[in-house]
């Protein structure tokens, strides 16, 4: 039986989690391309040394786990290091994710949405027959942030500038959603998206 896979991405503070949250409520299977991220970095994974290997010891926990935070600010404060950390990660989850996908294929999904934020750079756009991309204005996304993840402006201006600009989302993207409206404006969005999706899959 074949299974629509849907990607779904868009920028840091766009609000491409809430449309996955609003997704899974509507009841469309939603494989998170971020857990899978954690997945593939248990204590003991390839993955894991790799990066201890590019990034150094410092990266990790006493207890062997990978500290996140401390990753992601090495990789943002240099171009080179974030291309590393996504050429060794990417791999790894892409292997999971495909196995996942088969997961919801055997058990009969007709549709699946992988929520990835970067789809396109990692190669996952190519398990995907749909593209929705979530996009929202800069001003918009730098206040979420920096509110969201405690950053520094500095912190969220280099997180923000390490990603793509909004027409690389909407030239790449069978339905943009633009979030710069109230909560309720795109849960509606989200709704009709859902009703979309459900009968190119034909549930």
């Amino acid at each position: 039986m074949n299974c629509l896979v849907v990607g779904l991405t868009g920028q840091t503070g766009a609000g491409k989690s809430t449309v996955s949250r609003l997704l899974a409520k509507g009841g469309v299977p939603v494989v998170d391309c971020d857990i899978l991220a954690r997945e593939a970095v248990l204590p003991g994974s390839a993955c894991l040394a790799q990066l201890a290997e590019a990034f150094g010891e410092e990266i990790l926990r006493p207890d062997g786990s990978l500290d996140r935070a401390k990753t992601a600010k090495i990789a943002f404060s240099d171009p080179q290091k974030l291309k590393t950390l996504n050429r060794i990660t990417h791999k790894a989850i892409l292997v999971l994710l495909e196995r996942r996908l088969e997961e919801l294929r055997t058990d009969g999904k007709r549709l699946a949405v992988v929520d990835a934020p970067t789809l396109f750079e990692s190669g996952a756009d190519r398990l995907c027959g749909v593209v929705v991309s979530v996009v929202a204005p800069r001003e918009l996304r730098y206040r979420r942030i920096v509110g969201r993840d405690g950053l520094t402006p500095d912190e969220a201006q280099r997180r923000m500038g390490a990603q793509q600009p909004d027409d690389f989302y909407i030239s790449r993207s069978d339905y943009v959603l633009v979030n710069d409206g109230t909560a309720e404006e795109l849960a509606e969005k989200t709704g009709r998206l859902i009703r979309i999706l459900q009968e190119k899959a034909g549930i």
